[in-house]
């Protein structure tokens, strides 16, 4: 029986073998540090003496799967009206064999199966929450991680969990991996907790291309719960759940707010126009496939998605150590577009409006 309950974990969420896909690397305990300097920009939205709330990235996604739950969910549709009203029962059964009758209602209760679970990949999209944030608090040493259900958030120890470097890869090359760091509860026998249906496991900010970002972003919560706020570094830009502005519909996947913004500022011998104009035309070309992505993302997170409320009980334990605020002398991540970034935007959606106009040419010759 012990033998079957091991087997079922390695074949598991979260399991050895999916751990070992996502190539997770243990960080060693919270108190190790991993050498890289703590960056709280993009991170934090809010913060007092005591607690500290960071983001999981989720609202860099909202909207985006919008696009391919919505064409599967089309699609499951359409057949089922091909089926039943454009074909017709009696045409498709007048001349059909065992088989049909065998398999066809299977195959018609698998397209309803999944054309729910797309519907409801979609809802949860458009009118989910914007993000999922956590919690530091070091009055109680905890970490919580905000969930939407009727227990509350989920709550992590902070000295037992285990930080963990993912590394995630896309097939079948892999040349780009998606890396970040997870703060992990697991079992004596290493295996990841479950809390019902959801796995005791909260991300440390977005994931991204480069391993030092994942890694400064963990080492600024972990001095923030070890050695208290006042050690930590200025942040540049925070976090906002529901951005103002036209900046979330026309900077495409956030790369002139990320790479471009502050190229004016930077000193003269930090300034590359060549890699500039590089970035600028190397998007270009594509940007009438990026460009719907990052419509649907601002249209979701701006006026569809919910702002997440945490329970009043985790409010108050916030309080003794005072008003929860954005980090002083930091700026939101969704401030206004510079001209230097406008014009790069222009390029971007000029161009991306001049293929859809081909297209279009193209389809009505």
């Amino acid at each position: 029986m012990a033998q079957s309950k091991k087997k079922r974990r390695v074949f598991s969420a979260y399991g050895s073998l999916d751990k070992r896909a996502r190539a997770w690397q243990y960080l060693g305990s919270v108190g190790r540090s991993t050498g890289q300097r703590p960056n709280g920009d993009d991170l934090v939205y809010r913060s007092n003496g005591t607690t500290l709330e960071i983001g999981q990235g989720l609202s860099n996604l909202k909207g985006m799967i919008w696009l391919v739950a919505a064409f599967g969910t089309g699609t499951v549709i359409s057949i089922f009206y091909a089926i039943f009203f454009i074909a017709g029962i009696p045409l498709l059964t007048a001349d059909a064999g065992i088989a049909t009758f065998i398999f066809g209602p299977v195959m018609l209760i698998l397209l309803a199966a999944g054309g729910f679970f797309l519907a409801m990949i979609l809802i949860n999209d458009l009118f989910g929450y914007t993000d999922a944030p956590l919690r530091f608090d070091r009055a109680s040493r905890k970490v919580y991680v905000w969930a939407s259900r009727k227990q509350g958030p989920i709550v992590l120890d902070w000295d037992a969990i285990k930080p963990v470097a993912q590394s995630v890869g896309m097939p079948p090359y892999q040349v780009n991996r998606f890396r970040s760091v997870l703060l992990v509860d697991e079992d004596a026998d290493g295996e990841v907790r479950f809390e019902g249906n959801l796995p005791r496991i909260a991300q440390i900010g977005s994931a991204v291309l480069d391993r030092e970002s994942p890694l400064a972003a963990y080492e600024y919560c972990r001095l923030f719960m070890e050695h208290g706020p006042q050690v930590l570094p200025a942040v540049k830009r925070h976090l906002v759940f529901r951005p103002r502005g036209w900046r979330n519909f026309f900077d495409i996947m956030g790369l002139i707010g990320g790479f471009m913004r502050d190229y004016p500022s930077r000193p003269k011998e930090e300034r590359s126009l060549g890699w500039m104009v590089f970035g600028v035309v190397i998007v270009a070309p594509v940007a009438f496939f990026l460009w719907p992505w990052q419509l649907t993302q601002g249209l979701a997170v701006k006026f569809t998605t919910r702002v997440p409320k945490w329970p009043q009980a985790y409010e108050e334990m916030a309080a003794p150590g005072g008003p929860m605020r954005p980090p002083a002398g930091s700026e939101p991540n969704d401030m206004p577009m510079l001209p230097h970034e406008k014009l790069i935007a222009g390029i971007w959606i000029a161009s991306a409006v001049a293929v859809w106009i081909w297209l279009a040419w193209l389809v009505w010759l």
